[in-house]
């Protein structure tokens, strides 16, 4: 009888823990009313460096909002059909930081698979239902974003764009 409570206080000692580590990879867009004094820079660098767009559709949608400043967001990039894992740099970043805001991409087909089990522990891959569904948050619940590569380039002049959704 001893063993059978001891296996059970441990149980309950460990089932937040468990609990917590199945939902690592979940995220939610909480909203779009956010400030932010570096994401529309940022998006400009991202665009200057990465697209070949003459213009740039992004929703920006706040995962992570501290007294209503951002901290983390998905951004959906529209014309690359890519999602974009973004974190607000402080406030006395240097310059030159803009880099460090972005931390991982998944791009529709290339980084989604069809089943949770396909995902094998891969930080780099999410299920297709996923993705689309961080999609549709970033849409309705994000901020859009219009950004065109002339704007971008007067302000990154020196970033070359290579056409490609890597950070």
């Amino acid at each position: 009888m001893k063993a059978k409570h001891q296996t059970m206080r441990i149980l309950f000692l460990l089932l937040p823990l468990l609990v917590g580590c199945a939902q690592v990879r979940v995220m939610h867009v909480v909203g779009s009313d956010f400030r932010s004094k570096w994401v529309q820079k940022e998006l400009h660098y991202y665009t200057a460096s990465h697209s070949s767009h003459p213009t740039n559709h992004f929703y920006v949608g706040a995962v992570e909002i501290n007294h209503g400043g951002l901290v983390r967001a998905l951004i959906y990039w529209k014309e690359e059909r890519t999602l974009l894992d973004y974190t607000e740099l402080s406030e006395d970043a240097p310059e030159g930081a803009e880099s460090l805001a972005w931390h991982h991409r998944w791009k529709l087909d290339r980084d989604t698979v069809d089943m949770e089990q396909d995902i094998a522990g891969s930080n780099y891959l999410e299920t297709h239902r996923q993705w689309v569904d961080w999609m549709e948050q970033c849409i309705s619940r994000g901020r859009l974003y219009q950004v065109t590569m002339e704007d971008a380039k007067k302000l990154y002049p020196r970033c070359q764009t290579g056409g490609d959704s890597s950070p």
